[in-house]
This record gives C-alpha cells, structure tokens and sequence, in this order.
C-alpha cells in the first residue's frame, strides 16, 4: 500500500515537473517544414508556373487611376518574356502587341514586375509617357509592379505596388482570337452605352437610386436622386469584360445598409444591366441599370432623334409626302425655289430653347424648326402640342425659327403636317436596342395604331 501510494507520488511528480517545464518553454515546435525563404522560393516558382501555363494568355483589368478609363490588356507569359497586347485611344484605337521581360521576384512577399520597358503597358507608370508633351510629372499614375495576393489557374488577384490598386487576371478562352476579342469588348460598350442618351439610372438592392452620367466614356458619375451634382458626385471608371463591365471599386462603398455593386452583365433576356453580386445573368434581386422611361427620356433637351421618313404608317405617311410635294412646288414671288426634303428631326433648339421638328433641305447646311410643347403621359405617353399658347404665337399661333417661318408662309402643307400631328396622343415603343440603349422608337397613335412613325438616335 504504502509502495503505490510512493509509486503515485512520484508520478504525479513527474507529470507536475514536465508541466512547469512546458508552461516556462519560451519555444513551440516549427510548424513548416521549410524557413521563411524557402517558402517564398516555392510561391515564386509555383505563380511563375501558372502565369506561364494558360496556353492562350491572360486578360488583365487595369485601372491607373480612379479619374481614367480601365483598360484591358492581353498577355502571354513565357519563360521571362511576356507579349502584351492592347486597343485604346493610346493606340489610336488599332490592335497593337509588343514583348517585352517579366519576373517573379521576392519583395516582402511574391511580386510580378515587368522589368523591361513595354510602351503599351509602361506609358501607364510613366510620369511623362509622350515626351512631347509638357508633363505633370505624374502620367496616369499607375503600376508596373504587383503585390500577388492571390494565383490560382483560374484567377490571379493583384494590388499595385505603389498605388495599391486591385488588378485581376483571368485565363483566355483557348478559341478567342486576341484581336477579336478587343473588337468584342468595344462592341458590348457600344451595345450598353450610347453617349447620345445623357442620363442612365443605378438602382440598388435596396430601392435606392443614383443618376450616371459619361457612361460611355468608362468614366461614370453618379449622383443620388434628388442630390447636389456639385458635393455629392462619385467618380467611377470601370474596364470592360467580355459580359459587361466592372467598376474600379465597389459602389457604394461605405454602405452598412445595402449590398454593394461592382460588377454588371445583361440580364438572362438580353434587356438591362445587373449586378452579378447576387447571382449573374441570372440575377433578378441585384442592382440594375436602365435608361430612363421612353418619356423621360424624350422630355430630356441633349438628345437629337431623326425620323425614319421611308418607315411612316397610315396617314402621317400621306400628310409627309403632301409636305414633300408642298416644298417641291413652293415659290418666292413667282420664281420657284426647287426645295427638296432631305430629311426630319426631333431636337431641342438651344438659341430659342424650344423642342423643335426640325426639316433639312437638299443643299443646304441649315434647318428650318418649327416649335412645339412636349406634353409627356406617363411613362411612355407622349403629345406634340404645335398650337400650344405659351409658343408665343407668330406664325401659325406657333413659333419657329427664321427659317422655320418661311417654311410655313411658303408652304402651305407643312402647317397641316404639324396641326395632324398635334391632333394625336402617342404612346412611345422602344424597338431598337434595349432598356439601357433604346436607340430606336416606334411612335403610335394611340387611337389608331396605323398611323406611326419612328426615330432614331443620332
């Protein structure tokens, strides 16, 4: 008995000396299996491996700087050369490529460094990239270095190393064709964005609603609805994908209340912008972006739409070729003037700051406009009103320019043409692109749908 209890003691001896002696350890076991430097040779190896391994390149989204477009650029890595390619107004909007050196290089961490100078892709970091033109000493501001986050084969995520910007990479499609896809691109802007529509609308998650504006140009503002374009503009450019567009930064970004946008695709039918924050084109909760309603849209004074003269309907087509022939017989004191037509418009004259139908002649640089009042019905109810009183009647209880008011005294046919379309209430249908680009629109009277023309964006 008194041998176990000698036995016990001395173990628990035992295990209390081996505790104190762990707890007093000022050292842990080595967790890796290699040093620290060890470790960086393998990530340097391993990243270079995978840049070198997308066998058609890599298509980077660069943005230099906040208030500059993003730009998109191919690459093919191999060895310590890479070949990049790009397209942009610094190219003069041509495919160009152009090879140049890479490393991997360890610097407080993986770093991809283009070591040799590239004059597509450097002029971005260079503080006088056109040595002809006096210079800030800034350029674009942008990085030739990067901090690798993040490599894998199907992502690679960046931050510039003096900027701190977030650059990503992603493997090309082994069928797409460089200089195609930058043809690509160019033409999904086009599809998205029309400069000739000012205004485009951001609606969040949660309701609310921002303005953009310069959408085309990749470099967007946005102001809150009903807010102060002056103090509460947010810039954001954005680089083009081959589904859409991203912007540099997640918007907005200081947000607790919503679920922030950044990167936007068609929606499954082809028809407005969503985020792909809430599930793709598939998306049917996230953030959108449209153009406003068909009359919002038509009230605003930038855009000029043409009229399709040789698409009319019902009697409008009749009342027009009346017109025609009234400028083709039209006279100035017995001496005949051989007006021709050339063409129709809908626009907004700035001098008299009317919205005006304007009418171009053959031969001549100038337009004749003849006044009305748009009277807008809802989203896409529209009224041409040319007799309205507040026109300051001078001609026809209308008014027009000087021009327009010798259309009118010398032919007869045009007053008729502008009463009939006043004596109708239309209803706007967007035919032509899609709900963030409807560059064309069908016009229809509302009581008879035979009677119609259309118009498009200039």
């Amino acid at each position: 008995m008194n041998n176990a209890i000698k036995y016990l003691s001395l173990a628990a001896a035992a295990v209390a000396v081996a505790a104190v002696a762990s707890s007093c350890s000022r050292e842990e076991d080595d967790i890796w299996s290699q040093s620290a430097a060890e470790r960086l040779e393998a990530a340097k190896s391993e990243y270079h491996k995978i840049l070198c391994s997308a066998p058609n390149g890599w298509e980077m989204y660069y943005f230099a700087d906040g208030d500059e477009r993003g730009y998109n650029f191919l690459m093919k890595f191999a060895s310590d050369s890479v070949v990049i390619a790009t397209r942009n107004s610094n190219t003069s909007n041509a495919y160009a490529q152009e090879s140049s050196a890479f490393e991997v290089i360890a610097d407080d961490g993986p770093v991809l460094t283009f070591n040799t100078y590239n004059t597509l892709f450097h002029r971005y970091a260079d503080p006088q990239p056109d040595q002809d033109v006096e210079s800030d000493g800034v350029g674009s501001g942008g990085d030739y270095e990067f901090k690798l986050m993040e490599v894998t084969d199907t992502m690679i995520y960046m931050r510039g190393k003096k900027t701190g910007r977030e650059i990503y990479m992603y493997p090309l499609d082994s069928n797409t064709d460089w200089e195609q896809y930058f043809t690509d691109i160019y033409a999904m802007r086009d599809s998205m964005f029309n400069s000739s529509i000012p205004t485009l609308w951001l609606e969040l998650a949660d309701g609310v609603r921002y303005s953009i504006t310069d959408a085309a140009s990749q470099v967007m503002h946005l102001v809150p609805e009903g807010g102060d374009a002056i103090t509460q503009t947010s810039t954001l450019s954005y680089v083009l994908t081959p589904r859409g567009f991203r912007w540099i930064t997640d918007f907005p970004g200081d947000t607790v209340t919503t679920t922030p946008a950044r990167e936007f695709v068609w929606n499954a039918e082809g028809t407005y912008l969503v985020s792909t924050d809430f599930g793709g084109e598939d998306c049917t909760a996230g953030a959108t972006i449209k153009a406003p309603a068909l009359a919002d849209l038509f009230m605003e004074s930038e855009p000029v739409w043409s009229i399709d003269v040789n698409s009319l309907g019902g009697n409008i087509a009749v009342q027009y070729q009346n017109l025609v022939d009234g400028f083709a017989a039209a006279t100035n004191a017995g001496r005949p003037l051989n007006w021709v037509v050339s063409g129709m418009s809908l626009l907004y004259d700035a001098a008299n700051k009317y919205a005006a139908l304007g009418i171009s002649l053959k031969g001549s640089k100038s337009q004749g406009y003849i006044h009305y009042v748009r009277v807008a019905d809802g989203d896409a109810g529209m009224k041409f009103d040319f007799n309205d009183s507040s026109l300051d009647g001078v001609i026809f209880t209308g008014s027009a320019s000087q021009n327009g008011r010798t259309f009118v005294q010398l032919v007869p046919e045009l007053t008729e043409f502008c009463d009939y379309l006043s004596s109708m209430d239309f209803t706007m249908l967007a035919v032509g692109g899609n709900e963030v680009n409807p560059h064309r629109i069908r016009f229809e009277n509302s009581s008879n749908s035979n009677d119609y023309f259309y118009v498009e964006l200039q």
